[in-house]
């Protein structure tokens, strides 16, 4: 019996129907997704179900910190969860079960007792860095946990990842993520604030996790327990959408928007498969909601509907349709959504950037994208580049109103004078809190509220409710009536 069923809806109705030049070579058109997932009973299923690879990735020099990570990952797994630990340096191995005809141990008071014993004795031999004492590459403690799984697939499988986040890409890591794909999802958890966010935030968000910083023995141990809680609570492991195009419609992106920012990868497909056909695997769902965003090209010269001399201009066609794949359960009448254009010689041309969702997402993208160059700019000592990156994110962030990241996540690494223009001032040295910018960058690159507001307006808008005339930002009155315009400076 199916524990979910799904339901598919555009976010925003405006961005259902478009209307599009037809003498354009090109528009690009983005659209707000929402996927549902509601309760509708059926068995829980059992932990042995889910198999969780332990991996910690520390450099040698840092035993203690290794030791804590141990204890706690391990006291975290509930009791009958299938599990493994995975530790060594360039050459990552499984520690336990130290039998090789065993894959997967189950979690008890015996087998967590034994794995932290096996897992710490191992620790001063070599610890979890590469020979030579350095870190090693992500990309071989990937190749390990996938090998490892393939042995005896389960259900669900989870690569936890506890690292000191100095590990490199040794040119392998994104194939190795795309070979895991398919087989497990992770977590990062850093340990430490002497890192870089990076390549974990990548390993983590393209596998269908979340990379998080844990400073002290009681975070990572919450941190720990709520990543058991959500692969326990998790009623269907994947979910396959399908985006169906037009012909003349190239797809440029789906990804998910919110709760978590990630890129989705279409799953490969036969050489003769449907080109207007793409497929993306979802994963974990329990009952809620999350948003995607589906961007598309369109090309007027590749529809025949798009012709000068067409009976079709005007009418209304489908340009995308996004679909549950074949078995899901699906809320009845939601199985998919469909967004739709006109062809026409009347329309404005450009982007068809989404008025709602879809633009306050793609801004929150753009602001984590320039905090977190800026973030590494100061890093490298460039202070240049750091207040052009920096004073970006302010006049985003003015842009979303988003006063939080602006008298907090920014505040830690710049002064803000003047943010409707983008105007700060770098702090350098010891003013600069590294754990906490580090936390603000991965929560800034990956956590996006489902409920948002549209962007402020890009100007002032005049009080008079019979005028609502938006003046430059640099107006004191407004251009239409006269009415004294409010100070720009902050999002109010």
């Amino acid at each position: 019996m199916d524990t979910l069923r799904f339901g598919l809806t555009l976010a925003d109705a405006a961005e259902a129907q478009h209307r599009l030049r037809a003498d354009v070579a090109a528009h690009t058109v983005d659209s707000t997704v929402e996927i549902t997932a509601e309760a509708a009973g059926g068995p829980v299923p059992a932990p042995a179900d889910t198999g969780v690879i332990v991996a910690l990735d520390f450099a040698p020099e840092r035993l203690a910190e290794t030791r804590r990570a141990v204890a706690a990952a391990i006291t975290a797994l509930p009791d009958g969860m299938s599990f493994a630990v995975l530790h060594g340096g360039g050459a990552p191995r499984i520690c336990y079960p130290y039998d090789a005809s065993e894959v997967w141990a189950y979690a008890d008071g015996i087998s967590r007792n034994t794995a932290r014993f096996e897992a710490e004795r191992l620790l001063p031999a070599g610890g979890a860095g590469a020979a030579g004492g350095g870190p090693g590459g992500y990309a071989a403690w990937l190749d390990a946990a996938r090998a490892h799984v393939a042995r005896e697939p389960r259900r669900i499988a989870h690569l936890l990842m506890i690292t000191d986040g100095r590990g490199h890409d040794d040119g392998r890591l994104d194939a190795a993520i795309d070979a895991c794909a398919e087989m497990l999802t992770c977590d990062v958890i850093g340990v430490g604030g002497e890192w870089e966010p990076t390549l974990p935030a990548r390993i983590a968000t393209r596998l269908h996790g979340r990379a998080e910083l844990a400073e002290g023995a009681k975070p990572l141990a919450a941190r720990l327990a709520d990543i058991a809680g959500r692969l326990r609570s998790t009623r269907v492991p994947a979910v396959p959408v399908e985006v169906r195009l037009r012909t003349g419609v190239t797809l440029r992106s789906f990804r998910e928007a919110a709760p978590v920012s990630r890129e989705l990868r279409p799953d490969p497909r036969p050489a003769d498969a449907d080109p207007l056909r793409h497929v993306f695997t979802t994963r974990l769902w329990d009952a809620g909601t999350r948003r995607y965003i589906l961007s598309v090209e369109a090309r007027p010269d590749g529809d025949p509907a798009a012709g000068r001399e067409a009976d079709m201009l005007e009418a209304d066609l489908l340009l995308a349709q996004v679909a549950l794949g074949p078995g899901v359960a699906a809320l009845p009448g939601r199985e998919a959504t469909a967004v739709r254009v006109r062809w026409s010689y009347d329309a404005a041309p450009g982007r068809v950037r989404a008025r709602g969702a879809s633009a306050t997402y793609l801004l929150r993208d753009d602001l984590a994208e320039a905090f977190n160059a800026g973030c590494t700019a100061i890093s490298r000592g460039d202070l240049r580049t750091a207040a052009e990156m920096l004073g970006t994110a302010a006049k985003l962030a003015y842009a979303l109103r988003d006063r939080d990241f602006l008298d907090h996540d920014l505040n830690r690494v710049a002064e803000v004078l003047d943010a409707a223009n983008g105007v700060v001032r770098v702090r350098t040295g010891a003013a600069v809190d590294r754990s906490a910018v580090l936390r603000s960058r991965l929560s800034r690159e990956q956590d996006r509220p489902l409920d948002v507001a549209p962007p402020a307006p890009a100007g002032i808008p005049c009080p008079d409710p019979d005028c609502g005339r938006v003046s430059t930002g640099a107006a004191g009155f407004c251009v239409a009536c006269g009415t004294r315009l409010a100070a720009v400076g902050s999002p109010g």
